[in-house]
């Protein structure tokens, strides 16, 4: 375990990191809620929920994968559902067990929005960084998380050309 005070350098890409969050993350929720009517936190479980094994993932799962999640995961899936984009489906192992999962029209929301989210984080984010720097972050990112598998954000499906 690290101890005393990190280097200037540290700092700084630390602050760095937490600016860009606070400034790039209101615009693509604008981009997001404008384009799509959805807030980020609602495609962030569409997202989730198309990627996962049979697009369901029990409610604690969906929880632990989530970015933009901090409280109220109950009342966020529960406006969801009543917009039709999932539906709770039963455990069958476990009788209180409950799997969120993805509907069609759910799928069509996120095949929909995908495309203009990535190029979202193109205009805000991406268009400021050179192959070398995207690749650099990511790499620091990665050793920060202990992981690299799950970095990418999609299998890639929906990227726009």
């Amino acid at each position: 375990m690290a101890t005393g005070r990190p280097d200037d350098d540290t700092l700084r890409a630390w602050v760095g990191l937490l600016m860009t969050y606070r400034i790039v993350i209101p615009q693509l929720e604008a981009d997001m809620v404008e384009q799509h009517g959805l807030p980020l936190t609602w495609f962030d479980v569409l997202n989730r929920l198309d990627q996962a094994p049979d697009g369901r993932l029990r409610m604690r799962d969906l929880e632990e994968q989530l970015v933009f999640m901090n409280s109220g995961i109950t009342r966020l899936v529960d406006r969801i559902e009543a917009a039709g984009f999932v539906r709770r489906e039963r455990a069958d192992d476990d009788r209180r067990g409950v799997y969120i999962a993805i509907t069609e029209a759910g799928h069509a929301k996120i095949d929909e929005a995908f495309p203009d989210h990535a190029r979202s984080i193109e205009e805000h984010f991406g268009r400021h960084l050179d192959p070398r720097d995207a690749k650099a972050l990511q790499r620091a990112t990665a050793k920060i998380l202990g992981h690299e598998a799950d970095l990418h954000p999609n299998h890639g499906s929906r990227l726009p050309s």
